[in-house]
């Protein structure tokens, strides 16, 4: 009988021990920027996380994501509406290939620990999305 009771403590360490697994947070996971929300300056939704289910939109040959399907419709209909007026601080460099991004048109963005990150595309973005720690802090 006595057994009985250390058994089941061990066997619910188990159980707990398994359940903690080393993942990111909501809060530390980089985020994007929706520019329909940022156009409207509703910072409620405008740093979003990247989910399988997150509605996305290219355009000229950038990917942007959005808060909502209503975002991303309002966005398909007139992209370059959202898009004009945003220009990233001068001297900014793409984090992962270094490129200088106040020289392009177009750049997409990331938010990682309250900070806003510049890419020159999508494929700059999506590699550091996979891994921010290994480019942050190397500024």
């Amino acid at each position: 009988m006595i057994a009985k009771y250390f058994l089941i403590p061990g066997f619910i360490c188990i159980i707990t021990g398994c359940a903690n697994t080393t993942t990111l947070s909501q809060k530390e996971q980089p985020k994007v920027i929706d520019p329909v929300c940022a156009y409207f300056s509703d910072m409620g939704c405008v740093h979003i996380t990247i989910g399988e289910n997150t509605p996305k939109s290219s355009y000229e040959g950038v990917a942007y994501y959005f808060c909502s399907q209503e975002c991303k419709v309002d966005f398909d209909k007139e992209p370059s509406k959202y898009l004009r007026n945003v220009t990233p601080p001068e001297g900014t460099i793409d984090f992962v290939c270094h490129m200088k991004i106040d020289e392009l048109r177009r750049f997409v963005t990331c938010v990682y620990q309250d900070k806003i990150y510049y890419f020159c595309s999508d494929h700059c973005r999506t590699k550091y999305l996979t891994n921010p720690d290994a480019y942050t802090g190397k500024e």
